[in-house]
C-alpha cells in the first residue's frame, strides 16, 4: 500500500513540476502562470518527489528505499509524458490534485496499521 502511495506522490509531484514549466502551462493551464504561482506549483512538485522518497525508505530502509523511489519516479514520469500530457494535457493537473489527495489517504493508512 506504501509503494503505492510512493507513485501517487511521485505523479503528482512530476504533474505539477510539468504544468509549472512554461512549455506546458497553456495547453495545461488554458492561461499562462505569473512567477508566484509557477514558483509554489514547482516547490509542491518537488514535495511530492520527497513524500515519494520518504515513502519508499519506510518501507524498505535507506538502501532498497532508494532504489525504489527511483524506480517509482521513472514510471510515475514516464506515465505522464507518454500517456496523459500528448493527450489530454488539460486533466493532467486534476490528475495530479487527484494522485497527491489518494496519496496522502493511503500514507496515513498505512501509518495508522503500522502502529503496534
Amino acid at each position: 500500500m506504501i509503494h503505492i502511495a510512493a507513485f501517487l506522490f511521485a505523479f503528482a509531484g512530476f504533474t505539477a513540476i510539468c504544468v509549472s514549466m512554461a512549455k506546458h502551462q497553456l495547453e495545461a493551464m488554458g492561461r499562462k502562470l505569473d512567477i508566484r504561482e509557477q514558483n509554489r506549483i514547482r516547490v509542491g512538485g518537488w514535495v511530492g518527489l520527497a513524500c515519494a522518497y520518504a515513502c519508499t525508505v519506510a518501507s524498505g530502509g535507506w538502501k532498497f528505499g532508494t532504489v525504489a523511489w527511483v524506480g517509482t519516479i521513472i514510471l510515475a514520469a514516464f506515465i505522464l509524458v507518454v500517456t496523459l500530457m500528448p493527450y489530454r494535457p488539460r486533466l493532467a493537473p486534476r490528475a495530479g490534485v487527484a494522485a497527491a489527495v489518494v496519496g496522502v489517504m493511503l500514507a496515513a493508512s498505512a501509518a495508522l496499521i503500522a502502529i503496534p
